[in-house]
């Protein structure tokens, strides 16, 4: 496909990235089968299984599976029938905000068309999508680091969470497909094409994760802006769209039906607390155990002062948390040690800065804005550890992206010329 005719990356590295994509979905369906076996909580299966109850429908009543699957008239008491079989079709705790799972249930049930109930095929699919995002992603910025596309690469990638969670039957690799093509067909809307792709991957990303979608939507209404006139008062266009956009965000329960932000986050607080504390029962009515990462947070109160006040602890837990001696499983010590390396890469890209006037901030605002965004939400309203570190995996790409542009690669390679066999100048 000429969609994957990238520069910095031959056909032969990105066909060893795609399989190395496909062992790393392979071991965490490894992991959720052999070693954590409770079929009923793993993420990988619970949807999945669901799925099946949906596609079951196709056999019976085809225009039911449709109407499932699209979720166009699918709202009727007559549906309960397939719903009172699915676990997590409907959530465990009552509220006004948008169910996610179901479209990864969708997802799952579209391709059983076709992967006849083998879920390793589902594998397959998720880690082409995920590629075709991620591949989006670096084409985007590979040609504003002409000098550190290997770097980019890695950061892209490489990075072990987006290796790990990005390639399983998971939601991650549906909001890296989504947020992948928005963003890079969003620099390019000169067709027709364009926009009816980023209309589609924008509905998709909101209705996969929508606070992705939230985090990303500032960013690419700055760079847009940016692109179409001129690089001259980046900040105070920033700092213009960051004031308007969040201006109206508070107020839209004012003119529109939908929920205030601050409400929905404070819901979502509640439902993970009600999850990490016990308080909830899986798919076999067993009470769930309380998570063994849990960490306390302040509770958010639905209101920006809050919000404000819950800040600085959020930010701080979702960036430099989990510690490595938090560590109490492969996965998080895993998280542990990543998060230990992006922290050294930060500051090795602050003592090797780039002189102010050569950094392309359009770019490096458009990175953080998304990454900060995501963190502050994460950090407001997870309390698990473990939760958290996974969540955070779709910002970790920009974030080292960020500290990319402002990395000044000849001063380090004067300084530590080694690296040069690595990443060539």
């Amino acid at each position: 496909m000429k969609f994957f005719e990238v520069d910095g990356i031959s056909k032969k590295v990105l066909s060893a990235i795609f399989i190395l994509k496909i062992m790393a979905g392979l071991a965490l369906w490894a992991i959720y089968t052999f070693y954590y076996t409770d079929r009923s909580t793993a993420d990988i299966y619970k949807y999945f299984d669901d799925s099946q109850v949906l596609f079951n429908a196709l056999k019976t009543n085809p225009a039911d599976y449709l109407k499932m699957l699209t979720g166009i008239g699918n709202n009727t008491p007559a549906f309960d029938r397939y719903y009172s079989e699915m676990h997590y079709w409907a959530r465990k705790v009552d509220s006004s905000i948008y169910n996610d799972s179901h479209t990864i249930i969708r997802f799952n049930a579209l391709v059983r068309l076709f992967s006849f109930g083998y879920y390793n095929v589902h594998t397959v699919v998720i880690c082409f999508l995920s590629l075709t995002g991620l591949t989006a992603i670096y084409k985007t910025f590979v040609t504003q680091l002409p000098d550190k596309k290997r770097e980019l690469l890695f950061a892209v990638f490489l990075l072990p969470s987006v290796l790990f969670w990005g390639s399983g039957v998971l939601k991650e690799g549906l909001i890296f497909f989504a947020l992948g093509l928005l963003i890079y067909y969003s620099n390019r809307l000169f067709s027709i094409k364009s926009i009816v792709i980023c209309i589609a991957m924008a509905l998709l990303l909101a209705f996969s994760k929508f606070y992705v979608w939230l985090a990303i939507f500032p960013g690419i209404v700055f760079l847009f802006w940016i692109n179409k006139t001129s690089t001259k008062n980046t900040g105070l266009k920033f700092a213009a769209v960051m004031i308007i956009i969040v201006a109206i965000g508070l107020n839209i329960d004012s003119f529109t039906p939908i929920q205030n932000p601050l409400v929905t986050l404070s819901q979502k607080q509640f439902e993970f607390n009600q999850l990490a504390y016990g308080n909830l029962t899986d798919a076999n009515h067993n009470p769930i155990p309380v998570a063994g990462s849990i960490i306390k947070i302040d509770t958010l109160q639905p209101t920006i002062t809050s919000f404000l006040k819950n800040a600085p602890r959020a930010l701080l837990n979702t960036t430099f948390r989990p510690y490595l001696s938090e560590s109490r499983s492969p996965t998080m010590l895993l998280a542990a040690l990543e998060t230990f390396v992006i922290i050294m890469v930060m500051i090795i890209c602050f003592s090797f800065i780039r002189p102010f006037k050569k950094i392309k901030w359009e770019y490096v605002l458009f990175c953080l804005s998304f990454v900060i965004i995501q963190f502050l939400i994460i950090g407001e309203t997870t309390p698990v550890l473990g939760a958290a570190a996974r969540y955070k995996t779709i910002a970790l790409p920009f974030l080292v992206i960020a500290f990319l542009f402002i990395l000044d690669k000849g001063k380090l390679l004067n300084y530590v010329p080694f690296l040069k066999k690595v990443f060539p100048q």
